[in-house]
């Protein structure tokens, strides 16, 4: 029995331990941390990107509405420009919300002059702070 009992001490004492040891684990964790850090803010950009161009395929649909009712001649001038006006060239019979948190889109026709000074539709997005030409010059 006591060579029994040397000999499992001897085959424990040679068999390989298998598992990760706590070092292995950290590193692995800490190199997780650091991907999450890098792509976390990437992410938020990707986002911040695709809610602007959302708004500027929002805004040539609104210039389309716009164009539609000047050549019906329900818009003539800047002051003729309102959302029930344009509204009703847009499926749907309602004006594109903004995807920026809080943005409003601004609608204003500049009629062209026989001297050809006006610049025709111009669409701007405000977000409450800062506003920006998304259609138009």
């Amino acid at each position: 029995m006591n060579q029994l009992s040397i000999r499992k001490r001897n085959e424990l004492a040679t068999k390989k331990k298998k598992g990760f040891t706590l070092i292995e684990l950290i590193i692995v964790i800490a190199i997780i941390a650091i991907l999450a850090a890098i792509a976390i803010p990437k992410f938020g950009q990707v986002k911040k990107d695709a809610n602007f161009r959302a708004d500027q395929a929002n805004a040539k649909i609104i210039a389309t509405a716009v164009a539609q009712a000047v050549s019906e001649g329900e818009i003539t001038a800047t002051a003729d420009v309102t959302d029930a006006k344009i509204a009703k060239y847009i499926d749907g019979g309602a004006m594109p919300k903004s995807k920026t948190t809080g943005g409003s889109f601004t609608v204003t026709y500049d009629p062209p002059a026989p001297t050809g000074t006006g610049k025709g539709t111009k669409i701007t997005m405000t977000d409450g702070a800062t506003t920006q030409v998304v259609y138009g010059s």
